[in-house]
């Protein structure tokens, strides 16, 4: 029997939802062939032919039409109703203008060009408005400059004032406290932390060495944040936030279990069975858990050499470009839309 391969095809929808890359559909709703773009996604569809473009190319004519296709004569000729040709006059030939013009700029930046013909360039200095008589030096070991700019960028006031010698001291808990010119701060340590003050400096220490090669022990330890390790051993370890490998992760592991409801997997291809070397024995697939109904797969049959489907009650063979001559006769119809 003769193979015979039908496109998608529909009378009352006039464009596809839904294509695959480079699957086929045909409208006779609004006569237009589409195709699922190639690389894009399933609603991602051209429409590259069909009688309604045709229909366009036939209603091409000669004569002055309008929203038709120019369609020369048998002379080469079309009628048309205007047609911007070539300059004439004085606007063809014409080497300056013929009345001469000034251009000027007003506002914070003030020029003009006087007159001008247009048969020459014209350039002139501008000149900035005074928007701030108060010029000179500013600021100094005792005084700091404070300068006013507008909404323009242009400096408008500039004064000075004197440098405060006290300033207040706070922290998250106790009472804030002036610090005036001449007395004493103190930094006190706490519990595990040591302060020492040597000329200028203030050496803060805790109880052991935290560099980041060091090896640092802690109690009980809560990231909120980002924690980033290269080397954490631990018995049982728990986030609850994200937690990111920037290395290979390596699970010793029997069982990995994720409970998330979405995995995003860099790799373009994945190896199943990987620890099989010898001759292989074991059936691979993707099995999908369907809770009270029966679950469903698609696995590679070692024993039989191909693919097969599993829809929960039978299980067929999945049909190839390789098998489909020796396992199909009939006909193959992409279904409507």
């Amino acid at each position: 029997m003769a193979q015979t391969i039908l496109i998608k095809r529909s009378s009352g929808t006039a464009v596809p939802t839904s294509l695959a890359n480079g699957e086929l559909a045909y409208s006779s709703s609004s006569d237009k062939l589409f195709v699922g773009r190639p690389g894009g996604g399933t609603g991602d569809i051209d429409a590259i032919g069909g009688k309604y473009y045709t229909d366009i190319i036939t209603a091409a004519t000669a004569s002055n039409t309008a929203s038709k296709l120019v369609l020369r004569d048998g002379s080469g000729n079309f009628v048309a109703g205007t047609i911007t040709a070539a300059l004439t006059g004085n606007a063809s030939t014409a080497t300056k203008w013929a009345t001469a013009r000034t251009a000027a700029i007003t506002g914070d930046l003030t020029w003009n060009s006087g007159n001008f013909d247009g048969t020459s360039n014209v350039t002139s200095a501008g000149t900035l408005a005074t928007v701030n008589s108060n010029v000179g030096s500013f600021g100094s070991t005792t005084a700091i400059p404070v300068v006013t700019v507008n909404a323009k960028g242009l400096v408008t006031a500039i004064s000075t004032v004197a440098i405060v010698t006290s300033w207040n001291l706070d922290a998250d808990t106790g009472t804030t406290n002036a610090v005036a010119g001449g007395e004493t701060l103190t930094v006190a340590g706490g519990t595990g932390v040591a302060t020492a003050v040597s000329g200028n400096t203030v050496s803060i220490a805790i109880g052991q060495p935290v560099a980041t090669t060091s090896n640092v022990t802690f109690n009980n330890v809560s990231v909120d944040g980002t924690l980033s390790s290269d080397d954490i051993t631990a018995s049982t370890m728990t986030a609850s936030g994200h937690v990111i490998v920037q290395g290979n992760l390596t699970v010793n592991g029997t069982t990995t279990t994720v409970n998330s409801n979405t995995v995003a997997i860099g790799d373009s291809i994945m190896v199943l069975n990987v620890d099989e070397t010898g001759t292989p024995s074991e059936n691979a697939g993707l099995e999908i858990e369907r809770g009270t109904s029966t679950n469903v797969s698609i696995l590679w049959n070692e024993t039989a050499d191909y693919w097969q489907i599993n829809d929960g009650s039978t299980t067929s063979k999945l049909i190839t470009a390789g098998n489909l001559a020796a396992s199909f006769t009939g006909i193959l119809d992409g279904g409507s839309f």
